[in-house]
């Protein structure tokens, strides 16, 4: 489903609705919205990406306060950062639409993801707490591109361990937002049914209607 639309840039500030993605991950994904309609970007800026990290809970509030301090020192390392975050972005938008699509996914889209992974995984430290072994995001770990390195962590270790059934692509117009199913059933099929949801009744409801009145 990657759209060859072209897709603008829209401030735009991040709120709770904004997270339904099941995992960062995912969200992070549906920082463009609707590829299947008029795409916008969500990201303007380096401090947005962060802005939208801090809602998803990806990153520390200290981690944040100090990349931002270092976007605002190099603004064009955070650009660059950014940038490289963006393609990522994409690069799992095409690897997810092409999991839930049963086919193989774009070439390098895997080379890519592995590079941020590895990032991710040196961005971590191993504790022995209670009995168990467990990652622990370094304190030292404040580099422009740990946010991307985040996500193709949890890409990684979180939602690709997933059945590829629970993948689902929002069925609404000018959406096209990934997530989880966790449902019971496994029926989800949109990202929000207040939103989208009641927009496909909507629809329904009055092209029914238009028939039946020119019966």
């Amino acid at each position: 489903m990657k759209s060859s639309l072209q897709v603008t840039i829209e401030v735009h500030q991040f709120s709770a609705v904004d997270i339904i993605g099941g995992d960062a991950a995912l969200d992070f994904i549906n920082t463009v919205t609707g590829r299947n309609g008029t795409p916008r970007d969500w990201l303007d800026g380096y401090p947005r990406l962060l802005e939208w990290s801090a809602m998803a809970h990806l990153l520390p509030e200290t981690h944040r306060r100090k990349l931002l301090r270092q976007a605002q020192a190099e603004p064009a390392a955070a650009a660059n950062a950014l940038a490289r975050a963006k393609l990522l972005r994409e690069a799992l938008f095409g690897l997810v639409t092409e999991m839930i699509a049963d086919k193989v996914p774009p070439k390098g889209t895997l080379t890519l993801l592995r590079e941020h992974w590895l990032a991710g995984v040196a961005a971590h430290e191993l504790r022995f707490e209670d009995a168990q072994v467990a990652p622990h995001l370094r304190a030292d770990a404040i580099e422009l591109g740990l946010v991307a390195a985040m996500i193709a962590y949890r890409m990684v270790e979180q939602v690709l361990v997933l059945p590829v059934d629970r993948l689902r692509i929002c069925q609404g117009p000018n959406c096209a937002w990934v997530f989880i199913d966790s449902s019971k059933a496994g029926r989800r099929r949109w990202c929000d049914m207040a939103v989208c949801g009641n927009a496909a009744k909507s629809r329904r409801f009055y092209a029914k209607t238009q028939q039946e009145r020119q019966r």
